[in-house]
């Protein structure tokens, strides 16, 4: 296995359509067949201020691929390597480690194209959300560069309905449709700032929280020779793979400052900014991301987490107001989530 770094990132990835303009508020996305979000996760981002998407398209054929690269403001790339195909990362401080191509990507891409200035990062089922007053991404940035701060994370959010039978139907097509079909979330904090350091985590995921609910435990499968012996690392692989409880979907990016992997930056964040990411994992495409998760094995330990989302959703099925309890409230506006812990500003 060939050892990659940062620099490295421009021969294993092109682009495939548009031009990047490095003076343009970016965000950066990887993608599978994600067509269903596509049309409302763009005109969100779009609506809070960001001018360019920079998007690693992962051999989409849903027609993802096609629509992206009909938008004036989208740039996308491609390369031979798959979202979990494995590389041997060394980063900038020398540092190695295995990590999946998808990941390096995140990592590595934006620094093809942007320096000294900040780059957005959420996936295609997240949307960010601004705090109350502000109306641009553009303010959280030059708050950020007034503080000296290279970076903000985010509490992860996970929405959904009231019970399984909310996830029938389509998929909605606009930001403000998936909030009323999914409005709740949990009202519990998750992240806690530090001064100089990265941030503390707290409490439990939506995930977590209805594996327990609905006694969803770990199970390892034995197959083939695995029958016989099975390694400790891949008994670990089919252990619970805990869902984020955070993020940092704005990072400064130049020689000091970068992302280091899915969900943190390598220099401690803001202790004064918390924004919040809306994370749909619970909606009318629930059922087929299981399928398609487990099909492709692409995700962390080949896609272990969504055998149990598959076992979770048949026993949720006709519970009625399943996904609830007595920490799930429906969203009504952003100042709720600095009520709850779930945003600072």
């Amino acid at each position: 296995m060939d050892t990659v770094g940062i620099e490295d990132a421009g021969r294993l990835a092109r682009v495939v359509s548009g031009d990047v303009d490095s003076g343009r508020l970016t965000l950066f996305s990887t993608m599978k067949n994600e067509m269903g979000f596509l049309p409302a996760w763009l005109a969100h981002h779009r609506a809070i201020g960001f001018e360019q998407f920079l998007i690693w398209d992962d051999s989409s054929d849903d027609g993802s691929f096609e629509y992206l690269s009909a938008q004036a403001d989208v740039v996308v790339m491609h390369s031979d390597l798959s979202f979990g195909a494995l590389l041997r990362y060394r980063d900038p401080d020398g540092v190695e480690r295995e990590e999946r191509a998808g990941t390096y990507f995140k990592i590595a891409l934006p620094h093809l194209f942007f320096d000294g200035v900040f780059v957005g990062y959420v996936d295609a089922d997240e949307f960010l959300i601004l705090p109350p007053g502000v109306v641009s991404i553009g303010e959280v940035v030059a708050r950020l560069a007034d503080e000296g701060a290279p970076s903000a994370v985010a509490s992860v959010v996970e929405f959904f309905p009231a019970s399984a039978s909310g996830l029938e139907g389509a998929l909605p097509q606009g930001f403000a449709d998936l909030m009323a079909a999914y409005p709740y979330f949990q009202c519990e904090r998750l992240v806690d700032l530090q001064v100089g350091a990265q941030p503390a985590l707290m409490g439990k995921s939506k995930t977590a929280r209805l594996f327990n609910a609905f006694d969803v435990k770990p199970k390892v499968i034995r197959r083939g020779w695995q029958r016989v012996w099975m390694s400790s690392k891949d008994k670990k692989a089919q252990e619970f793979q805990k869902s984020p409880r955070h993020k940092t979907p704005l990072v400064r990016r130049d020689a000091q400052s970068r992302l280091t992997g899915s969900h943190y930056g390598n220099l401690p964040p803001s202790s004064e900014v918390l924004l919040t990411v809306a994370h749909f994992v619970f909606t009318a495409q629930f059922a087929d991301k299981i399928a398609r998760a487990t099909e492709w094995g692409a995700h962390a330990n080949a896609a272990a987490k969504y055998r149990y989302y598959a076992e979770l959703l048949d026993k949720m099925r006709g519970v009625e107001h399943g996904f609830l309890d007595e920490n799930s409230v429906a969203y009504e506006g952003a100042q709720q989530l600095i009520d709850c812990g779930l945003m600072r500003w």
